[in-house]
């Protein structure tokens, strides 16, 4: 029988394709464990007292007035949080916001508004093509709109203005609120018998102060409130503060400053609750901390934060 000689070029060959295949697993071994360079962890998960901040993401949650859907956060997700900070900018912004002449209004962005001479349905008419209106807040008006007129068979509400109502000679709105400027307020008026007339909440019409909570909206200035607000009773003047917020405010009679102070005794360790139809709600504030402020949020993005203009941001979650 012949003998088989060993080559030495496949000896080489061979030593070659096990080389190349050690740096091809050590390399995917790195790749599965190598640690996450944009979490900065720290503290115990189980116990809950978790400490931990969200690093750069291309997309990260843009603050706004609704509940938005995001799950670009590289938080932990053990509890179903994640941490942002937030800026001492966004304390003048949100659906909660304060503002008047102690407490002026934060920059204000014109792309989460829209046109509603665009988007208005034929229940009721606007006193200006020009008016502008928050996007949720123009659905939620038109909603209220539509079920008053089935509610009602009348179709004679006239939007005033919102984010710039004419308060000159003639004007059925006497006074101009530095909260309109936010684009998530409605001044409302009525078409009379050939003439415009002052709304003042009754009659008929009362329908809309009764039932405005369940679309998201209060009377900015209620009657009976003139102590807490500063301000006399505006029934013509409405805000919208979402479904939620202003639920909770009509089942307790509370305006906005007060609920505001009611929120104060609420942190993320003990959040309010609050079902609304179906979902449940939990709503929470933290205290400013000057230029940067640590919020936990949920990693669903179900969530909205505002500020108060004052101290304080009020978080609002869904609880899955």
């Amino acid at each position: 029988m012949a003998k088989k000689r060993l080559r030495p070029g496949r000896v080489v060959l061979a030593m070659g394709m096990i080389v190349g295949m050690g740096f091809v697993l050590d390399s995917a071994r790195r790749d599965l464990f190598k640690p996450n360079s944009k979490l900065v962890v720290s503290g115990n998960f189980k116990s809950g007292s978790a400490q931990y901040v969200e690093g750069p993401t291309e997309s990260r949650q843009e603050l706004g007035n609704e509940l938005q859907t995001a799950t670009a956060f590289t938080g932990v997700q053990n509890l179903g949080y994640s941490e942002l900070s937030i800026p001492s900018s966004r304390l003048s912004a949100g659906a909660l916001t304060i503002v008047d002449e102690h407490h002026p209004a934060g920059e204000v962005s014109m792309s989460g508004m829209v046109s509603l001479n665009d988007v208005k349905n034929e229940n009721y008419t606007l006193m200006s093509t020009e008016i502008m209106l928050d996007q949720d807040a123009a659905e939620a008006w038109n909603k209220l709109m539509e079920d008053y007129t089935k509610a009602t068979d009348l179709t004679d509400f006239i939007v005033y203005g919102t984010n710039n109502t004419y308060t000159g000679d003639g004007s059925l709105c006497p006074q101009a609120f530095p909260e309109s400027a936010m684009g998530n307020c409605v001044d409302v008026a009525l078409n009379g018998y050939g003439s415009v007339i002052s709304y003042d909440g009754a009659d008929t019409e009362g329908w809309v102060l009764q039932n405005c909570a369940k679309y998201g909206f209060i009377v900015r200035y209620p009657q009976g409130k003139e102590a807490k607000t500063s301000h006399e009773y505006c029934p013509w003047h409405l805000r919208y503060v979402g479904n939620v917020h202003a639920a909770v405010m009509a089942e307790k009679g509370l305006c906005l400053e007060e609920y505001l102070d009611f929120l104060k005794s609420y942190s993320f360790d003990n959040a309010f609750t609050y079902n609304l139809n179906g979902v449940n709600y939990e709503i929470y504030s933290v205290a400013s901390q000057g230029d940067s402020t640590p919020v936990r949020v949920p990693v669903s993005g179900d969530y909205t934060i505002s500020g108060n203009n004052s101290d304080r941001y009020i978080i609002t979650a869904v609880k899955h």
